[in-house]
């Protein structure tokens, strides 16, 4: 795991240049380091005091848009910089937020389930242009021509023609998983494969599941399929000890933060969770983890498909391969990748993704030529303005935009 040294502060970046991941692992085989060739020497990250002040950007910000609770965790290369609880977990205890307080991830899930799809890549159990049905023959959509043409690379990429709305047509608590391919067979398409953007749960679900079949996975055992492989090839290699789609095990930890609405008569209150386990919508967003557990997770993504621990875990090549813009998202006047959003702020390329569920908000953002990344989550339904501000502070701190 990444060294570690202190409750707030959790390691220091030296103050100079900036050194990335670590020439060496302890992995078996060698690795190739990140390329480190995009910063000058001259180019100085963030030290001590710098941290410090963001530790304060975070609490003040928090504090004006009242939010319960918040976690934060810093990362570059194989290093943990920065992690730190605030505010409290409960409302109605005052229970402090620490570095181990479970909080739901959201949408950010969704980054995860493409990491886990690169990893059957890498084992030739499929491409990502691969036709689904090449992989399970009876997919079917409304539009023949584009049950043919549909690929793991547009579910992943929103662009599968799949609509928002088809989400409006399935209850999450009364269908299964495989429920979710007779629902794609009568759900009218917005376009063709690979023609429009459109953001879908159902899309990304769709993908994780495929990806069970893929593996020789039963239809009838879809969730516990991805459950296991989730388990397997992304929380145990990575060292994700926390890190649950169960909400019987994730209630089971005493240090979990809660779920907290705004009412606009009693102002912020805590709410009981609507999270339940076997969720058919669980690949688009079910995790529940702590901090540190997703700092090793962004660990891997900005060391290159390396863990902290020194385990490859998906190669260089297809890791990337999830960053890479795929398709226009007219919204937030950005791409989306697999699984990412992808945009430029000061030249400066920038990969990431909010969440939203269960009253959990989440952020993964990291500046790939920096090595550098942040987790960001907060057990409030809307944070208002608060990801924006601490993640661009990040930007800054990481890029040195002015």
């Amino acid at each position: 795991m990444p060294k570690i040294a202190g409750a707030v502060i959790l390691s220091l970046l030296l103050i100079g240049a900036i050194t990335g991941c670590d020439d060496e692992f302890s992995a078996e085989t060698p690795i190739d380091s990140p390329d480190q060739s995009a910063l000058g020497d001259d180019e100085v990250v963030s030290d001590a005091e710098q941290l410090d002040e963001l530790a304060d950007l975070i609490e003040e910000t928090r504090l004006e848009y009242d939010i319960p609770g918040v976690a934060v965790a810093i990362v570059e290369g194989d290093e943990i910089v920065f992690a730190e609880g605030f505010g409290v977990r409960d409302l109605r205890r005052e229970a402090p937020v620490t570095t181990e307080t479970l909080f739901h991830i959201g949408s950010t899930h969704k980054s995860v389930t493409a990491m886990l799809i690169a990893t059957l890549v890498d084992d030739g159990l499929l491409e990502w242009d691969t036709p689904v049905v090449d992989i399970y023959p009876a997919f079917e959509l409304s539009d023949p021509d584009a049950t043919a043409e549909v690929t793991i690379r547009h579910l992943l990429s929103m662009s599968s023609g799949i609509p928002a709305e088809a989400e409006d047509e399935f209850d999450i608590e009364t269908e299964r998983a495989e429920d979710i391919f007779s629902l794609l067979s009568e759900t009218p398409l917005l376009d063709s494969p690979g023609e429009q953007f459109s953001y879908s749960n159902i899309s990304t679900s769709t993908a994780g599941y495929i990806a069970v079949l893929a593996d020789g996975g039963e239809m009838d055992e879809l969730y516990e399929g991805y459950a296991q492989l989730l388990q397997e090839r992304i929380f145990d290699p990575i060292g994700m000890e926390t890190a649950t789609l169960s909400v019987e095990e994730a209630q089971a930890n005493p240090d979990r933060a809660v779920s907290h609405i705004f009412d606009q008569g009693d102002g912020v209150i805590a709410v009981d969770s609507y999270d339940f386990t076997g969720d058919p919508l669980a690949p688009s967003g079910s995790i529940k983890a702590n901090v540190l557990d997703m700092a090793y997770y962004m660990n891997t993504q900005v060391s290159r498909g390396v863990a902290p621990n020194g385990t490859r875990i998906v190669t260089e090549q297809n890791l990337m391969e999830t960053w890479q813009p795929q398709i226009e998202d007219d919204e937030s006047g950005g791409s989306y990748g697999l699984g990412w959003g992808v945009d430029f702020q000061n030249g400066v390329e920038i990969i990431s993704h909010e969440g939203s569920y269960d009253n959990f908000s989440s952020m993964l953002i990291f500046v790939p030529e920096a090595n550098a990344g942040m987790v960001l989550l907060a057990n409030l339904d809307d944070p208002g303005g608060f990801m924006e501000i601490v993640s661009d502070r990040f930007v800054e701190l990481f890029s040195n935009v002015d």
